[in-house]
């Protein structure tokens, strides 16, 4: 029979094993365990050994730390993110309470994705989210950053610039109105309308003022009446008028007069009329004006023919107050809507063509509602005040008044108001007249400052030539603004 020699075979390994095991083979030692603990056998000089079970259990307890390590670190890195997801979403809250931005939603992204793990994740998964959390946690301070920064540096731009781009901008698109340069008495002016005559017959002085109205003699539809008062005016009033004015014009007349046009195109048909030939342009005029210059008007003196005016305002004579009641008490005509007075005399050869005192066609309620006008002298021949569309003529007779009506009741210039002062054929003409507006306004009947243009002399006359074919030159005693060429295009603007 074979001998068994598998036993003895088998214990020879055992015997050497357990022996080297005792010595302490450390070489033999690292080799056992650095083999898996699945593997249950061992090949030594070609030959299978089951280890023993000391051995299994040694090796089982050297080899069973490595995973309780690991465990442990991964506990530690899973420890670690959740310290900074909180760590994270604390930070989100705190910004969240200054500003909600889209950027605060990530840390909060991140709480959620390590909160909902239930496994302990490998240790390089966790490596990638820390690095993630740690990206996304310093983009989010430098998005915050940087959102904070642009608008600071913007308003600190900005802020100069506004001074520079609305204070030009003030000043052209938002010009001053007029209302708003206006002196406050001026702004606070209440006007009054007047809009229908009151004639009636009154006593002054014990003399009795009666009216007669005059009757258009032509089948017209007018709005226009005409009332005759004789005696307005005693012979004594007439005399102190006319001395004064005829006084007036005569030291007044030591310069030559500097003479105005309302067109070139007027300069040019008195001219025409006068037998002048010179080519004139607007060019003639002197700058900002309708004015010929010195040198010229007196070179026309000797061409041109004139009536004379001279003024005087409500105050500056204890007649100007007498005058005023009387057409108030006589006609209804309230003192606040009348103007200035003015006295005006017509040498022989010399009338006014036909005009109305009102403007037809304008929408102004500042127009002359009526007139009063009074003769001064009597008039052997010529003179007479025309009404051509109504038919009527008066003869001027001294102190006889007539006065009417230019406008209707709402407002508008009535062209059937047209009416002429015929020329002088014997004797001199002497009215005084006063005319009364539909709505008043501040600085009627109130002597205003005379313009700078043209250049003049002190005291130096001015003669104005109205429309050539409504109108005729006169001279004055003062300057108004008719004469200024911004004047037309300011007038609704002017108190």
């Amino acid at each position: 029979m074979p001998q068994k020699r598998g036993k003895a075979t088998k214990r020879k390994p055992e015997t050497t094993e357990k022996a080297r095991a005792e010595k302490g083979d450390s070489k033999h030692e690292k080799m056992a365990e650095k083999k898996p603990r699945s593997q249950a056998t061992e090949m030594t000089n070609g030959v299978q050994e089951t280890p023993k079970e000391e051995d299994l259990y040694s090796t089982n307890q050297d080899f069973g730390l490595v995973p309780v390590l690991l465990v442990f670190v991964v506990l530690l890195l899973a420890l670690g993110v959740l310290f900074m997801c909180f760590t994270s979403k604390d930070s989100a809250k705190s910004s969240a309470a200054t500003s909600k931005t889209a950027d605060d939603v990530i840390p909060k992204e991140a709480v959620q994705k390590c909160a909902g793990k239930t496994g302990a994740p490998k240790a390089d998964m966790l490596e990638e989210e820390i690095e993630e959390l740690k990206k996304s946690g310093k983009s989010t301070k430098e998005d915050k950053e940087e959102e904070k920064v642009p608008p600071a540096k913007t308003e600190q731009k900005e802020t100069p610039k506004k001074p520079t781009k609305t204070s030009p901008k003030q000043k052209k698109p938002q010009p001053v109105s007029e209302d708003n340069r206006l002196p406050e008495e001026i702004k606070e002016f209440q006007p009054t309308i007047l809009h229908r005559l009151k004639v009636r017959n009154v006593s002054v002085d014990g003399r009795q003022l009666r009216y007669r109205e005059l009757k258009p003699t032509k089948d017209v539809d007018t709005n226009v009446r005409v009332y005759l008062f004789d005696n307005f005016l005693t012979t004594r009033e007439c005399e102190g008028l006319m001395s004064a004015h005829s006084r007036h014009v005569q030291e007044a007349s030591k310069h030559d007069p500097i003479i105005c046009f309302d067109s070139i195109k007027t300069l040019r048909n008195h001219l025409k009329d006068a037998g002048v030939k010179v080519k004139v342009s607007s060019q003639d005029f002197t700058e900002g004006t309708k004015c010929l210059n010195g040198s010229f008007s007196s070179q026309l003196k000797q061409h041109f023919h004139w009536s004379y005016s001279t003024s005087f305002y409500p105050g500056e004579s204890k007649f100007s107050a007498t005058f005023e009641r009387r057409v108030a008490t006589s006609t209804g005509l309230k003192p606040e809507n009348g103007g200035k007075f003015q006295i005006t005399s017509y040498a022989q050869g010399i009338g006014y063509k036909s005009h109305t005192d009102c403007v037809v066609g304008s929408r102004d309620k500042r127009d002359r509602f009526a007139t009063i006008l009074v003769y001064l002298q009597d008039v052997p021949k010529g003179g007479e005040t025309k009404f051509t569309e109504l038919g009527i003529a008066v003869t001027p007779t001294k102190g006889m008044a007539i006065v009417w009506n230019n406008m209707t009741p709402d407002g508008s210039c009535d062209p059937t108001s047209l009416h002429d002062a015929s020329k002088v054929r014997k004797g001199h003409k002497f009215i005084i007249q006063r005319w009364y507006y539909y709505k008043s306004f501040y600085s009627l009947g109130k002597r205003s400052p005379e313009p700078t243009l043209p250049a003049r002399e002190s005291g130096q006359p001015r003669v104005s030539c109205d429309e050539y074919e409504h109108g005729s030159c006169r001279w004055y005693d003062e300057w108004n603004y008719d004469h200024i060429e911004e004047y037309e295009a300011q007038k609704l603007n002017l108190a």
